[in-house]
């Protein structure tokens, strides 16, 4: 409808150009069209239109944002003594998030019974599959910003999209989180030792020494001997619901030199980091499809479990709250902008890996520091004596 028109300038400007305006008339126009009353609401509810889109697409772009909190960040490569900790140094030749870490994402896949309690509530050890490698992972500085101690916060990005449609997991659950997992890349000079977490068949954590190793699409997090990580949870087919019973929990033996002899800090971490897709309602829903009409059976999502099993036709489920839904009881919910077809997932982490105090020579090392706010240890004497008043302090 509108159209650039130049207007040249009188000759007294410009002795190049002529004593002629130049126009084009534009006319507008307009057509009525019947909006009929049986289509009138789907022509006008463009809202209710965004949100139908919205809930039928699962593709995620996957961002945020990584703030690294640890002694070990800044810690000279060659460190030796104890006091190497306490001293860091961030530029050179240090740790950092950029050098002492790859990243992966992971998807909840499969599991393995470990303890019983009960006929209904079952512990698993959850393992994860790779669905994105360091390849498809940036990490980069976020200009000027730092955490609360001064040190560079980065900014993370997946450049790749994620279409968790077809995402279940072994008990049929719909995936509802992918996780970020942060490998750290234990240092051969000075030799760093890394463990991670196993559970015996009776529930009992240990840790187990390995060497960590690089990973494909469709690998599971795994030892060099292929002996498979995960978290431990636990799973309700009753009530269909899973909880996380016990985090995986990365443990990392640093050396230090105390004279002639050779210690050991330890420090723990937890690898997988959530991020949150969508919820599941906090209420649990039942239903019998014998002889239900096809309105109430095509009201059963397709990934309810059947329970008690045997052909009963009894099923189980949770629906999933819609985006932009936030249930006003529990403040759950997720409202992620959706553009270009994409739902943004943005999440703000923060990576601690902190001391071990359940290692007695680290609980003996940070029980002779001092935290908090600074304290008064001597103070100079109070002058009670009239006849010292004014003179200088010894």
């Amino acid at each position: 409808m509108d159209e650039k028109t130049q207007i040249l300038l009188h000759s007294a400007q410009n002795i190049r150009t002529v004593d002629v305006d130049t126009f084009q008339k534009i006319e507008l126009s307009n057509k009525r069209s019947l909006v009929h009353e049986y289509d009138a609401r789907n022509v006008l509810s463009a809202t209710e239109q965004f949100n139908i889109e919205r809930e039928a697409n699962a593709v995620y772009r996957i961002y945020g944002k990584i703030e690294y909190l640890s002694i070990l960040n800044g810690l000279r490569n060659n460190y030796t003594k104890l006091e190497h900790y306490f001293s860091p140094i961030y530029t050179g030749n240090s740790k950092n998030i950029l050098n002492s870490f790859d990243f992966y994402l992971v998807r909840p896949y499969t599991g393995f019974t470990h303890v019983t309690s009960g006929s209904n509530d079952i512990l698993y050890v959850r393992y994860f599959q790779v669905i994105a490698t360091p390849n498809e992972f940036e990490l980069f500085p976020i200009g000027f910003a730092n955490n609360v101690y001064g040190e560079q916060a980065y900014s993370f990005n997946f450049n790749t999209d994620f279409d968790v449609s077809d995402y279940f997991d072994e008990f049929g659950f719909p995936a509802t989180e992918l996780f970020l997992y942060a490998q750290y890349k234990n240092a051969s000079i000075p030799t760093e030792n890394f463990s991670f977490t196993r559970w015996s068949v009776t529930g009992v954590p240990s840790k187990i020494l390995f060497t960590p190793i690089t990973f494909n699409i469709g690998d599971f997090v795994r030892t060099s001997i292929n002996e498979n990580i995960g978290d431990l949870i636990e799973y309700s087919k009753a009530l269909f619901l899973q909880e996380q019973f016990s985090p995986q929990t990365y443990y990392i033996s640093t050396p230090y030199l105390d004279g002639y002899t050779i210690k050991r800090l330890q420090w723990k971490y937890n690898p997988f980091i959530p991020l949150r897709l969508r919820y599941f309602t906090e209420q649990a829903y039942g239903a019998n499809i014998s002889g239900t009409s096809y309105e109430q059976t095509s009201s059963i999502p397709a990934y309810a479990t059947e329970y008690p099993t045997g052909g009963t036709g009894n099923y189980v489920w949770r629906n999933i709250l819609e985006q932009g839904y936030i249930d006003p009881l529990t403040e759950i919910g997720v409202d992620y902008p959706f553009v270009n077809k994409k739902r943004y997932l943005f999440s703000t982490i923060v990576l601690d890996i902190v001391p071990d105090l359940n290692d007695a020579n680290t609980l003996a090392v940070f029980s002779q520091l001092k935290f908090g706010a600074p304290t008064e240890i001597n103070t100079t004497p109070v002058v009670d004596d009239i006849n010292n008043i004014g003179k200088p302090c010894r």
